[in-house]
């Protein structure tokens, strides 16, 4: 007889431990496998689910931006063809009120006259003669009032006009008496003598002048003797994070690169803006300039960095920070000042400059309530007394895509009007990342949208205020 095995289930657990655990690990990497690709087939499920959302989220708005364009051009089209039906009104009503003047005119014995251009021909036939019994006529009758709204309109086609055209008459505020012009001497021109043409060219050009009066000659001023002072902008933050700084060195290659000569002033005594221009240390107190690569035409940069711990008391006579600006703006036509975050003291000693104060944003909740507190210390700080300092405010590192940065950009419009800057300084990372390569973003990205946006604010400060001229037009060379 042979040996028969019990027939087992092969799902039954085994008694054996080592089958027991060869049992287990076989089981579980089935386990393992299937739930792998469950979680995998759930990933691709949900992908695909977001694809269609992004999908009908995308339609939806170019659904939308369709809607919105169809009705402005629907409102449009309403407005234009109101405003074409209250003109004929207009039209109608002024050529009823001269029918009717006309018909007044023709019932008390005075010819109507020919019809005109554009109006109803139903008050005056072609060919009408007036009566024979009629040889002359009284004095021209007064012209028929126009309505209020009508007047300011242009009434050449009404009869009343042309009828002072033809006859010559004037309205009574513009003719003059007669009796007050006759009684008046008229004025005589000069003679025209030697000396008087001497003193009218001596006057006039500066090589006829020694013809004449060789040692009545006086030195001209030189341009040292009157300076154009430079327009002064200033860039305050209430608060740090806001990229003040960058903007400051942004702006100053910008304008850089427009031809102005910019004197950029950092008061914080170890800030980054020197990093911007490939500098390795900040140097307080000494006066840089950082000039551009190559054969560039860009014009130089120079940097002032002060210290406040050095600028002494606030109220002295001679005040220490506008100084020393003053004293190296000398080659410069436009100033850009870094004011330190938060600085009352600082603020306050730039204030006395006049400058032109910017004020960087960021597109949150806390820049809409910061903003009647920046206003606030202004008012409370300002550089001369009785006049308030307004800031202008830009939107920076600014994303159209966001909800929330464009409803605080309306909310900011209409809360600072025109203090907000019409455009907006786009966020990019290529701004950090010019940093961290020693350079601004115009000369690392300067195709980037952001470096776009900075010449709009370049070309924004140009209109705001002219940068002083430094050229010698008009200077006549001397003999030493």
């Amino acid at each position: 007889m042979t040996d028969r095995r019990p027939v087992t289930d092969p799902n039954e657990t085994p008694e054996d431990i080592a089958t027991l655990y060869s049992w287990a690990n076989l089981h579980g990497a089935k386990y393992r496998d299937f739930s792998a690709s469950r979680a995998q087939w759930r990933e691709k499920a949900r992908q695909r689910v977001q694809e269609v959302m992004e999908a009908e989220r995308y339609r939806a708005q170019e659904e939308s931006a369709a809607n919105a364009a169809q009705a402005f051009e629907e409102e449009r089209h309403a407005l234009i063809q109101a405003r074409e039906n209250a003109e004929r009104a207009e039209r109608a009503q002024l050529a009823a009120q001269q029918a009717a003047w006309q018909a007044a005119q023709y019932a008390q014995g005075y010819p109507p006259p020919a019809p005109y251009p554009g109006y109803p021909a139903g008050y005056a036939a072609p060919g009408y003669q007036p009566p024979p019994q009629q040889p002359h006529y009284a004095p021209a009758p007064q012209p028929y009032p126009i309505a209020a709204p009508l007047q300011g309109r242009d009434l050449q086609h009404t009869g009343w006009v042309s009828e002072a055209r033809e006859t010559g008459a004037r309205p009574a505020w513009l003719a003059t008496e007669r009796g007050e012009l006759s009684g008046a001497p008229l004025a005589q021109a000069p003679q025209d003598t030697l000396q008087g043409s001497r003193d009218r060219i001596t006057s006039r050009w500066f090589a006829l002048k020694g013809l004449f009066a060789p040692a009545a000659t006086q030195p001209e001023p030189t341009p040292a003797q009157s300076p154009s002072r430079a327009p002064v902008l200033a860039v305050f933050s209430l608060a740090g994070g806001v990229g003040k700084t960058s903007l400051v060195a942004t702006l100053g290659r910008a304008l850089s690169a427009r031809g102005e000569r910019v004197l950029l002033v950092d008061t914080s005594a170890f800030g980054l803006l020197p990093f911007f221009f490939g500098a390795r240390d900040p140097r307080p107190g000494v006066l840089r300039t950082f000039t551009p690569p190559g054969n560039s035409g860009d014009a130089p940069i120079q940097m002032l960095t002060m210290d406040p711990d050095t600028m002494g008391p606030e109220n002295a006579p001679q005040e220490t920070l506008a100084l020393e600006v003053s004293l190296n703006s000398r080659n410069a036509s436009r100033i850009v000042v870094d004011l330190a975050t938060a600085s009352a003291s600082t603020t306050r000693r730039v204030l006395r400059m006049g400058p032109t104060v910017l004020v960087p944003l960021l597109p949150d909740m806390s820049s809409v309530v910061s903003v009647s507190s920046i206003d606030a210390f202004f008012q409370r700080n300002s550089g001369v007394p009785g006049q308030a300092v307004l800031p202008y405010y830009v939107l920076n590192q600014f994303d159209p895509s966001l909800p929330l940065h464009l409803d605080v950009r309306e909310v900011l419009r209409e809360q600072l009007g025109e203090r907000l800057l019409p455009f907006s300084l786009r966020r990019a990372p290529a701004v950090s990342e010019a940093l961290a390569e020693g350079m601004t973003v115009v000369d690392y990205a300067p195709n980037s949208t952001v470096a776009e946006d900075f010449g709009a604010l370049a070309g924004w400060v140009k209109s705001l205020a002219a940068p002083a001229s430094l050229g010698f037009r008009g200077v006549r060379w001397s003999e030493r």
